[in-house]
């Protein structure tokens, strides 16, 4: 289709030429989309917020040879307060980062689209701790993506774990792993710490979602989430240097 309509968020701008910008679009039904923003940059230009990075909104996009353009844009959000509080931004842009590695072109984004937009928004408006909101983005991340972890019983002998008892988490893997079998494996494997409180915060967002979870905020294991996830990329993201 030449001309396209369609839900999108900016994961990457960069300016390009002397009043355009190259964008990374997350769109539902397309996955990543890069389109050329022609002119936003010239003073007054109405492309100008749909060119920003976090902005959100319904995006006419127009194909011709081979190359997409951003023809219009009604923003839906552009989570403007991310960008007056520097703690949140370098969250806020650790999930662009995330999303961006693991979109791919033509395929279909709803669900990564749909968590994205919806993480932003507690980290924008509802005043959660965002480490709490990114270990719960990650973790529920993971679980779309096909490699949800494996909570319940040990990844290396299937025997169940209480939540009292301490445990590693085998991220070669994807899930816990007993101190029998923590013992027995080389000094090679990715073993990570992971407390009692880590377990229940991760198991019971799984289960009802971090805006009805009853854990604690800082129970949010969110260095053995990144670590996961950027396993299962194959990527180290720059952008999670710091959080």
């Amino acid at each position: 289709m030449p001309q396209l309509k369609t839900a999108a968020i900016v994961l990457r701008s960069a300016d390009y030429r002397e009043y355009d910008r190259m964008l990374t679009l997350l769109t539902p039904g397309g996955g990543r989309v890069d389109a050329v923003c022609r002119g936003c940059r010239r003073p007054k230009s109405p492309l100008l917020a749909a060119s920003e990075c976090f902005c959100e909104g319904e995006y006419m996009l127009y194909e011709n040879r081979g190359r997409t353009s951003v023809t219009a844009c009604a923003v839906t959000d552009s989570f403007y307060p991310l960008r007056e509080d520097y703690d949140l931004l370098r969250y806020a842009a650790y999930m662009l980062a995330v999303c961006e590695a693991a979109a791919q072109p033509g395929l279909p984004s709803l669900d990564l689209f749909t968590l994205l937009t919806r993480s932003l928004s507690r980290l924008t408006y509802l005043h959660m701790e965002p480490k709490s909101v990114t270990a719960a983005f990650l973790l529920l991340f993971s679980a779309a993506s096909g490699y949800r972890p494996r909570l319940s019983e040990c990844v290396r002998c299937s025997r169940i774990l209480p939540a009292e008892e301490i445990r590693h988490f085998d991220i070669e893997e994807g899930g816990l792993c007993c101190a029998e079998c923590a013992r027995a494996l080389p000094h090679t494997a990715q073993l990570y710490p992971l407390t009692s409180s880590g377990l229940c915060w991760m198991r019971d967002v799984l289960r009802r979602g971090i805006e009805k979870t009853d854990c604690p905020p800082e129970d949010a294991p969110l260095s053995l989430l990144k670590t996961y996830v950027e396993s299962r990329l194959e990527k180290k993201l720059p952008a999670s240097r710091g959080i």
